[in-house]
């Protein structure tokens, strides 16, 4: 008997065993098809927007707070500082806390957690590391301490929130957005369609919203696109051979750039000396070469859309969108005299002239973008930013759009910066 009894128990373990394994099988083929069919993905941003509207609501009864003690006791405390400090006694975690941005208006914003792409590693330093204040990402993997190395030697791009129902351009009047701007602007250019797309913007436009939709924002770069050297114009050579170093600091800026050869052309090399047209590849081709062998980033040429939303993002009582004066590289600025009084700064030579870690978007030189003005004998792409010859008054400030009547011509004045759009 028990001779039987142990033999009936060895039956009993192994089938134990095998219908343990048969469940684990089964679970991992369910949550193949989960993952598979997107639940889980769904599940998770589920989760992800119940977490932002949690910390909102929480941000929201310490503003009324903050209200009332500062009607009642004279609280001394920004409303930044003081909700900040309520919510982190509440148990939400420093970086939960660099989401949430207190407007000037009151208006609360939560940020959306960026997705830091592969190849690029989210900088630590204090001031740089919260999205509230201009999260700077730093291309390598290396971790970033205080190093001035890091900020010369390697491409930063800072993450720009974006709320899709606001992803929109705009027109700006006393510092805050007024409404879509006039018709005669455009973005895409006329008439572009999915068959015609000779310049690759509208493809290339159409996966940059879905890109912002899905993940919450965008990334720019944090100086204008620079060079290795001078890009001083000669009538006789052109430009000569110089070096795109993308977004670092301490570069001469990639002025003397066209656009492209024309409205429907972006990719060209021809060089015609005598009339300073189209001198090597516009800013277009050099902003979508850079990064287009990654397979978690595209780079572009800033379009419209996403220069509105970073005037969005950095619009406040600092840093005045409708005259940018007192923070740009401008002819009117105090500080320029200081710097480089009748021609472009190195990028990022003065830290005033930043805003949420994004340097020169004001002043310097004016800003290609893939925005278009459409009249009655053509069409031409639009520049924004200002330049240092310029002022930064309400008629020429960061939030202006100016016309650049010939995509291939070249100045001294006039350059670019790269986007980013994740995949």
């Amino acid at each position: 008997m028990k001779r039987e009894k142990k033999q009936k128990k060895g039956i009993s373990l192994i089938v134990l065993v095998i219908t343990i394994i048969i469940m684990i099988i089964l679970a991992g083929a369910i949550i193949l098809a989960l993952n598979n069919s997107g639940i889980i993905g769904r599940a998770t941003e589920a989760t992800d927007k119940s977490d932002k509207a949690t910390l909102k609501e929480a941000a929201n009864v310490a503003y009324s707070e903050w209200t009332l003690a500062r009607q009642m006791d004279g609280e001394t405390k920004s409303a930044d500082e003081y909700v900040k400090e309520k919510l982190k006694d509440q148990g939400f975690s420093d970086e939960e806390l660099g989401l949430v941005e207190i407007k000037d208006d009151g208006n609360i914003k939560v940020y959306t957690k960026p997705t830091v792409p592969e190849r690029f590693i989210a900088s630590d330093i204090e001031g740089e590391n919260k999205v509230a204040g201009g999260l700077v990402i730093y291309e390598g993997t290396e971790k970033v301490s205080e190093d001035a190395d890091a900020k010369t030697t390697r491409n930063q791009f800072v993450w720009v929130p974006v709320d899709i129902s606001e992803f929109t351009r705009t027109e700006w009047s006393n510092n805050a957005p007024t409404g879509t701007v006039p018709s005669n602007y455009t973005e895409l250019y006329s008439g572009l369609s999915e068959s015609n797309d000779k310049t690759g913007e509208y493809a290339e436009y159409k996966a940059m919203r879905a890109s912002v939709e899905k993940y919450g924002g965008f990334y720019i770069g944090r100086y204008e696109a620079g060079s290795e050297t001078e890009r001083i114009y000669s009538t006789t050579i052109g430009m000569g051979t110089t070096n795109l170093l993308a977004s670092v600091k301490g570069a001469f800026v990639y002025n003397n750039v066209g656009w492209g050869p024309s409205m429907t052309s972006a990719v060209g090399d021809v060089i015609t000396v005598s009339t300073k047209i189209n001198q090597g590849k516009g800013a277009v081709e050099l902003s979508r070469n850079l990064y287009k062998d990654s397979t978690s980033v595209k780079s572009t040429l800033t379009y419209g859309v996403q220069w509105d939303a970073i005037l969005r993002f950095i619009a406040g009582s600092e840093h005045n969108v409708t005259d940018s004066t007192s923070w740009g590289n401008y002819k009117n600025n105090l500080d320029r005299t200081s710097v480089s009084p009748n021609s472009p700064a190195k990028t990022g030579s003065h830290e005033n002239w930043k805003a949420k870690n994004i340097y020169d978007l004001a002043g310097n030189v004016d800003e290609r973008t893939m925005e278009t003005y459409s009249y009655t004998s053509g069409s031409n792409r639009i520049i924004r930013g200002g330049t240092f010859n310029g002022a930064g008054d309400a008629n020429t400030s960061v939030s202006g759009r100016f016309i650049y009547y010939n995509v291939a011509a070249c100045s001294s004045d006039t350059g670019f910066r790269i986007a980013l759009y994740l995949v």
